[in-house]
């Protein structure tokens, strides 16, 4: 069953009350319903009526939803304004860029404003995040020769390859404060 389409009046009442933020009394009164005592309380009555209506909550959620996707900033004016504040003059910062303004004196009377600027490393990170550039979403570079892999949970490994080699037994330590040696077994990764 296909539900009915607002009326005028409804529609005014519901834009005057969501999108110009009136009262529900003064909605009805300029959607033009014909309150006749003219009292507030009839009015907001009736517009609480009105807004248990199903399509009127509908049309409702629909202009809330509306007002909410243009207030949101885009991932474009995100990242223009991360991009702003990595690349601000700190000597002359933008309003908007400025987290806080305080004056201190100096011995000597002398008045100096100081402003503590957005953190330029942090914008930096933040747009790394967003663009998905973080160190630990990257591959190990096999390129590199000197990249090297550590385990250091296999007992008994040697820094050398094969059987050329074995470490001695590890002496027993009594105290608790002393750290146990760790073993590290490391291979080139070409």
């Amino acid at each position: 069953m296909k539900s009915r389409q607002l009326n005028h009046r409804q529609k005014k009442f519901v834009e005057n009350h969501i999108t110009r933020g009136l009262s529900i009394a003064e909605s009805v009164f300029r959607a033009g319903y014909n309150i006749k005592s003219r009292r507030v309380e009839d009015a907001s009555s009736y517009g609480c009526k009105l807004l248990r209506q199903d399509r009127v909550k509908a049309y409702v959620s629909k202009l809330k939803e509306k007002a909410f996707a243009s207030d949101v900033l885009t991932f474009a004016e995100k990242r223009a304004f991360l991009a702003r504040a990595v690349r601000a003059d700190a000597t002359a910062p933008d309003a908007d860029l400025v987290q806080e303004v305080r004056e201190e004196v100096d011995a000597e009377g002398n008045v100096k404003r100081v402003r503590k600027m957005v953190s330029k490393l942090e914008a930096l990170n933040i747009d790394n995040k967003m663009i998905g550039h973080e160190h630990k979403d990257r591959e190990v570079q096999a390129s590199n020769p000197f990249l090297f892999l550590i385990n250091l949970s296999k007992p008994g490994a040697s820094l050398v390859q094969g059987d050329v080699a074995a470490l001695p037994a590890l002496p027993a330590i009594a105290p608790a404060s002393v750290p146990a040696p760790v073993i590290i077994d490391a291979e080139l990764v070409e």
